[in-house]
């Protein structure tokens, strides 16, 4: 194990007060904290038997058509949603055995997961998995955590993007998954015995136990929706919203009319009600800070872009929808929607992809877009520190480099080139691979801090990723 000192590191990455739970393994737990801590490379073993390792590989479907009032991510009626999910993919789970350190689970499910990042990586070893310790044995726990997901950074050769940005939204007060980093082996009898399969993102799962620690409240409604039109009316039942909101768990009656009725009010309300009470059904606080750090990472894969990639929680006390974030591999201007640099002066008052009704409305609120400016600016000038996060990079890169060069030669040389700034090559896929290249976090920061500061100053208006559009000054 790594023991280069990285106090700064440390505090900044670190964030919750620790759940404990039972745990089945053979020495006592490690905290939530513990566990989340960058400090630390997991060594995580997953056996599987070789009827397992093979029923677990995604079947491929029919690919879905467009249907109407859906967005083009939707997945099957009860299916996921995604883009490996509208192209027939499906992730059976299957049995395995887990060692966790010196943890020992003798029965976890196991499945892959991700779409853009599996779709990139299904040709390799290097998939993204999703680990459930209490699907087959109930109340099965590590320190409370019954979902550990390993994600690929298959689109992000640094392995920085997703702990730096959710070190930023939880800066700014916004409740966000914490990470830590895993080494993963797999073992399949007469194929595979205790391979090397690479370092993956260890990332803190949205559920029950991140919804009690940072909401302080368990009982709430938790949805992952996919729509590029956030909260229309899509009709009265609620079949009709079932598949886009995508609620993770279940929801009572009272839950899902507050949704729909949050649609129609956003759908039917005419300006001057809708901004008078708007701030009945949002929490205006939590949406404008989490917008502000969504558009200052121009996260174009998101809520900004296709409408994916993030959660709303349905606060129990206040009824109000809160925002929490999700899959920031491609964070910090790398989702290749526009240009670099239309990326990087990524307009302030018009940041999302062509017409979107949900934001135009919201735009026009004049409490939210005062409480969303004044976020960027407090972000931009006190949040985002260049010279502390480059530190945090040169000190991720001395911890991931053996990890990383013990996968490849190509992919160190990538994270090398990532860690001083350089132009990185990614790959993405659109239903075929290709390569891109990137801007690095370090390139991205020193231009997205001073286009913002331009902006807030007018001085400069930004620019859009529209199709067709042009600079602005």
């Amino acid at each position: 194990m790594f023991k280069t000192p990285i106090t700064i590191l440390t505090v900044a990455l670190s964030g919750i007060t620790p759940l404990i739970a039972d745990t089945t393994a053979d020495a006592p737990p490690p905290s939530q904290e513990e566990i989340f801590d960058v400090q630390k490379i997991w060594n995580i073993h997953l056996s599987f038997t070789l009827e397992n390792w093979e029923a677990m590989e995604p079947k491929a479907g029919p690919r879905l058509g467009r249907r109407p009032n859906r967005s083009f991510l939707t997945g099957p009626e009860g299916g996921r949603n995604g883009i490996a999910a509208v192209l027939g993919y499906e992730f059976p789970e299957v049995h395995a055995t887990l060692e966790f350190d010196d943890h020992h689970f003798h029965d976890v499910s196991v499945r892959y997961k991700g779409n853009g990042t599996f779709l990139s990586s299904r040709e390799s070893l290097k998939r993204s998995f999703k680990i459930d310790l209490n699907d087959y044995v109930k109340g099965q726990r590590l320190a409370g955590i019954s979902q550990i997901n390993l994600h690929n950074s298959v689109r992000d050769p640094s392995h920085m993007n997703e702990p730096l940005a959710y070190k930023l939204y939880r800066d700014a007060r916004i409740p966000s998954p914490r990470t830590a980093y895993a080494r993963l082996y797999i073992t399949v009898p007469g194929k595979y015995d205790r391979k090397y399969f690479g370092l993956f993102n260890m990332v803190e799962d949205v559920g029950p136990p991140f919804v009690k620690a940072n909401f302080e409240a368990s009982d709430g409604a938790l949805f992952k929706p996919v729509t590029s039109n956030l909260f229309s009316d899509m009709g009265s039942e609620w079949s009709d919203y079932k598949q886009t909101y995508d609620p993770k768990g279940k929801l009572s009656e009272e839950q899902a009319n507050r949704l729909i009725a949050t649609c129609k009010f956003f759908s039917e309300s005419s300006d001057a009600d809708f901004a008078a009470r708007v701030s009945d059904y949002v929490d205006l606080d939590n949406f404008a800070r989490y917008l502000a750090i969504t558009v200052w990472l121009s996260d174009m894969d998101g809520i900004l872009g296709p409408g994916q990639n993030y959660y709303i929680y349905l606060h129990p006390t206040s009824n109000k929808f809160m925002f929490i974030p999700w899959d920031q591999d491609q964070s910090f201007g790398q989702f290749p929607r526009g240009s670099q640099e239309q990326r990087e002066q990524l307009s302030i008052h018009k940041p999302w992809n062509e017409s979107n009704p949900f934001f135009e409305k919201m735009f026009e609120v004049k409490p939210f877009k005062s409480r969303y400016l004044a976020a960027l600016k407090d972000i931009n000038e006190t949040i985002v520190q260049a010279d502390q996060i480059s530190q945090l990079i040169r000190e991720l890169a001395n911890i991931l480099g053996e990890p990383v060069g013990e996968e490849s030669a190509d992919r160190l040389a990538e994270l090398n080139k990532a860690a001083s700034g350089e132009t990185i090559t990614t790959i993405m896929t659109g239903g075929r691979s290709r390569l891109i290249e990137t801007k690095p976090i370090k390139m991205f920061i020193p231009r997205r801090q001073a286009s913002i500061g331009d902006q807030i100053a007018g001085r400069s208006q930004g620019v859009t990723t529209d199709r067709g559009s042009r600079r602005r000054r």
